[in-house]
């Protein structure tokens, strides 16, 4: 027996079946998405080529790597997903989200653009394509509490972009490039030292902002953290407003805060003691003999920076310990500080960590 058929082949079985098993579709509504799949930044969509119309659901991690990309608005179905998401703006490389995807048709062409620190390349005719829409990044918080290891390599490209983070207190300092200008390898908290925003023990709020790669970038020792030089990079970042300065700590227990022109005469003869002193925010140089080691009359903050433990801007806290006196005292220019040379002297002092 002969089966019937309708609409161009579709049996009559077969659409009892279609209508029962399908869920009901308003007109005009889109298809219902599939479930949302979490993606690398390196997946596409050609194991979807030829389904025009079909919508997926994708979740693109944070972090991630710019892919190749060909096209703007329609993008080859080769392309990546996630990097062509930042590139239509729905989603950042930093924060990842959630986008839909539409597959179309492929196109004879496809255009080349920049966009949100993305740039696409064109094509020719290709074999299929797709398209966003729907998803976007959820709002950015206002600021965003680091480490002192985190850096702005995943922002670079996306120059003019601004971004405030939270240094926590009591951090390691970290290596940095650049002075005022930094490499976005940089520690962000360690630079936002070195430009005198935030100190060690405290931190506090810096905003940066993105900038294109220099070709140089000046080495500087600064608010007792030591930037390198270095040539031609890829990515820099500055910092823009004030930011948020907290008051200097508290000194420790047993912390002796003492003024710019203090010495240790005091102490001569005590040899091995140990005395730790605070040296209070802007403070004037006075005379110092000696490098690493030196006369015990020689004005204990200022010593301090010339050996790069602290900056007269900031101040800050360092421990000396008592020595002999020596037979001669060397002269250096260190740190914007220059001592002076000496010969035989009656005490000594050096720094201890």
């Amino acid at each position: 027996m002969k089966v019937v058929r309708l609409f161009n082949g579709l049996t009559v079985i077969s659409l009892l079946l279609f209508l029962l098993q399908s869920p009901a579709v308003a007109k005009g509504e889109a298809p219902m998405n599939t479930p949302q799949t979490t993606i690398d930044w390196n997946a596409n969509a050609t194991s979807l080529r030829g389904q025009n119309g079909k919508r997926v659901t994708y979740n693109c991690p944070g972090g991630g790597r710019f892919g190749a990309l060909w096209g703007t608005d329609t993008y080859t179905d080769d392309s990546s997903i996630c990097t062509a998401a930042v590139h239509a703006g729905r989603i950042s490389a930093q924060t990842g989200g959630t986008v839909t995807i539409e597959i179309c048709s492929g196109l004879p062409t496809y255009a080349a653009s920049t966009r949100n620190g993305v740039t696409s390349r064109s094509y020719g005719s290709w074999h299929g394509s797709y398209r966003f829409v729907g998803g976007g990044p959820p709002p950015p918080p206002d600021t965003v509490t680091i480490n002192w290891t985190a850096n702005a390599t995943s922002l670079r490209g996306q120059i003019g972009k601004r971004v405030t983070y939270i240094c926590p207190g009591g951090g390691t300092l970290g290596r940095i490039w650049g002075t005022d200008i930094y490499t976005d390898d940089s520690s962000i908290c360690t630079a936002a030292v070195h430009t005198g925003r935030i100190n060690l023990q405290s931190g506090g709020s810096v905003t940066i902002e993105m900038r294109a790669g220099q070709s140089q970038y000046a080495g500087m020792a600064r608010f007792g953290a030591t930037s390198t030089g270095y040539g031609a990079w890829h990515g820099s970042f500055v910092f823009v407003g004030e930011g948020v300065k907290p008051p200097p700590p508290p000194p420790p227990p047993g912390v002796e805060t003492i003024t710019w022109a203090s010495s240790v005469t005091g102490l001569r003869g005590q040899i091995g003691k140990r005395v730790s002193y605070r040296c209070p925010a802007n403070g004037s140089f006075r005379s110092v003999w000696g490098t690493d080691v030196y006369t015990d009359d020689s004005s204990v903050c200022t010593a301090a920076v010339h050996a790069g433990l602290i900056a007269p801007q900031a101040g800050g806290v360092v421990t000396i310990e008592m020595r002999a006196g020596q037979a001669r005292y060397a002269g250096t220019a260190r740190n914007g500080v220059t001592t002076a040379g000496y010969g035989v002297w009656h005490g000594s002092y050096v720094f201890v960590r």
